[in-house]
């Protein structure tokens, strides 16, 4: 099935204006005055240093003090979840992906977002514009293939449902569910066919793949060999490859998945004007270009003027925007206990 670019851009776009569900409501924040620090929940390692090397130089010399709390998606949403209501929040800006973000977003832990104070929201690719969030960085997933074992590159996920791969698929765990949408997409259905991409997943148990509990461990299962092939974020590739490891990607004919990592104000944030400076400060087309200098993604906005070598390196194609099919939030939200059943009960047993 073809999703063209304009279906792409429909459907993202429509997120922005998608209602809460029932019994939930979102504040609305605006820039008031700063207080002079922000908290801002995070990933560790280079995400965080990259933080703090290219967003805090541009929000410091304005009196704001940046405090950093690392820790897991999973623990960013349950202090959101259990402070929105709070007198005092241990938030104030929560870095998350885009799904998990919807999903704080429609139990009422996000607050509403203000174009008129983040000027830089001017700047950002319709497509990856909410009501709830910005967009950082994006990417999305592909095929990625050791170049030393693969000399002809599948055209699709279908093809990893072949003889010739057997014992030499990786998956990692934490992408069950969009590894089910994508098996959907890769039988010729619709990503928002559950039950298809559940086929998928069955066929390819039979070719016996290996499942690593990060990317970091896919990364060495790829150097060493164990694996030929894998499905993961495009910006990866751009990362191994700096590091010397022989891979390369392809843009399966069927389409991709995006994935943002996406910034919010949590609702029970009391310093709202500052996790909003900090947050347009993140789409400062400066910071964009670093980002993707040294992470591997794709920029959000529109002004980056990445050098063209970058651009071709972390970016997509006129073609590949094109097969850039929107993921269905609030399905995924809905059947997030189902899949994650299906994936341990039934998919990942004896592999």
């Amino acid at each position: 099935m073809r999703h063209t670019r304009r279906q792409f851009l429909k459907t993202a776009s429509s997120l922005a204006l998608t209602p809460l569900l029932a019994g939930t409501g979102a504040r609305a924040f605006a820039a008031g005055a700063c207080q002079g620090r922000v908290i801002v929940g995070t990933w560790g390692g280079d995400y965080q240093r990259l933080l703090q090397q290219n967003i805090d130089p541009l929000v410091k010399p304005g009196g704001l003090e940046v405090v950093y709390d690392v820790g897991s998606a999973l623990a960013r949403q349950t202090k959101m979840r259990a402070e929105k209501h709070a007198r005092r929040s241990s938030l104030d800006v929560s870095l998350l992906r885009d799904n998990d973000m919807y999903q704080m977003y429609a139990e009422g832990a996000t607050g509403a977002i203000d174009p008129a104070q983040v000027p830089n929201l001017a700047h950002v690719l319709p497509a990856l514009k909410r009501s709830y969030a910005i967009p950082h960085i994006f990417s999305a997933l592909v095929l990625v293939y050791n170049t030393e074992h693969v000399k002809t590159p599948p055209s699709g996920l279908a093809a990893l449902l072949d003889k010739t791969y057997s014992g030499r698929v990786g998956l990692v765990d934490d992408q069950y569910d969009y590894l089910t949408l994508a098996g959907a997409l890769a039988l010729g259905g619709d990503a928002k066919d559950l039950e298809l991409g559940k086929k998928y997943l069955k066929e390819l148990k039979a070719n016996a793949p290996k499942i690593y509990p990060s990317v970091d461990a896919l990364a060495g299962a790829l150097k060493s060999g164990e694996i030929w092939v894998t499905v993961t974020w495009k910006a990866r590739t751009v990362q191994w490859k700096k590091a010397g490891l022989p891979v390369a990607f392809q843009f399966q004919k069927e389409g991709a998945l995006p994935a943002t990592f996406e910034a919010g104000v949590a609702a029970g944030s009391k310093a709202a004007g500052c996790a909003l400076a900090y947050m347009n400060a993140m789409l400062d087309a400066r910071a964009q270009r670093a980002f993707a200098e040294t992470m591997g993604y794709a920029p959000t906005v529109a002004n980056a003027d990445l050098p063209p070598s970058l651009q071709q390196a972390v970016g997509f194609s006129h073609a590949e925007l094109d097969h850039l099919v929107p993921v269905d939030f609030d399905l995924l939200m809905k059947n997030k206990g189902a899949l994650l059943d299906f994936w341990n009960k039934d998919f990942r047993v004896g592999l």
